[in-house]
């Protein structure tokens, strides 16, 4: 017997319910629900021939639902040789920590279907091949092959190189910092924007935060929406941060 349309808005809100208890965890210094929250947000948006998201069962024009997202889109004309938007906060000390802040700027409004396809991070391989990863791949890849439902046999190669390969040390004050593990880091984010789209489009009355940060800030701390290396220049989005990038 096929659901009612009030069982699948039954559904919707519980896995809003399950994801907003899993950000409160990442936030709270637990990366590991990252892994709860690609689940989530493939059990939403992800479409498969013999599989139809929950968005698009809720409503037919599901994934054209309005989303927030910092895209961090190459500008045309400028060669692009490495770019990632993911917010981060820089220390303190070496330390990195994911935060988000819808209200940013840098924040501007699509369509889930084009939130879903988004590249988000590109870069050089050491062996000098451009890799692109979209917000599609790295979220499948967390759910399907690291854990979040399924765990591969094998070291999924994309995720690795995601770790090791990205070819840039942040530099803050001569002081190194930790290379943070982006596709984790941006699962939970693309997690923070697809709560604040169910709640603008399906329960207005469910309270979440529009700012997300990992423990508590220092007095004074630097943080990054994007960074983008361009025709060998350096354009952070916040210019008191004092940031180098290095090749290893």
């Amino acid at each position: 017997m096929a659901r009612s349309k009030e069982q699948f808005l039954s559904k919707l809100k519980e896995q809003m319910g399950l994801l907003h208890a899993s950000l409160r965890s990442f936030y709270q210094g637990d990366f590991a629900q990252s892994l709860h929250i690609a689940t989530i947000i493939r059990v939403l948006v992800h479409e498969t021939p013999k599989s139809k998201p929950l968005l698009n069962q809720v409503r037919p024009d599901g994934l054209d639902l309005a989303v927030r997202e910092h895209a961090g889109e190459a500008k045309p004309g400028q060669e692009e040789i490495l770019r990632f938007a993911v917010g981060l906060r820089l220390g303190p000390g070496r330390a990195v920590a994911p935060a988000v802040d819808l209200e940013s700027s840098h924040y501007s409004v699509s369509s889930i279907g084009a939130w879903w396809g988004r590249t988000l991070i590109a870069f050089l391989s050491r062996v000098g091949t451009q890799v692109v990863y979209t917000r599609k791949q790295i979220v499948l890849m967390l759910a399907n092959r690291e854990g979040g439902a399924h765990v591969d046999e094998h070291e999924n190669p994309d995720y690795v190189r995601l770790l090791t390969d990205l070819p840039l040390h942040l530099i803050r004050d001569e002081v190194e910092i930790e290379t943070p593990d982006l596709a984790r880091f941006l699962a939970a984010q693309s997690g923070v924007e697809m709560l604040d789209c169910l709640r603008r489009n399906f329960f207005p009355d469910f309270d979440v935060p529009s700012k997300w940060e990992c423990g508590t800030a220092p007095p004074v701390a630097t943080y990054l929406d994007e960074i983008s290396l361009t025709a060998g220049r350096v354009v952070p989005p916040f210019p008191q941060g004092e940031v180098r990038i290095t090749r290893r």
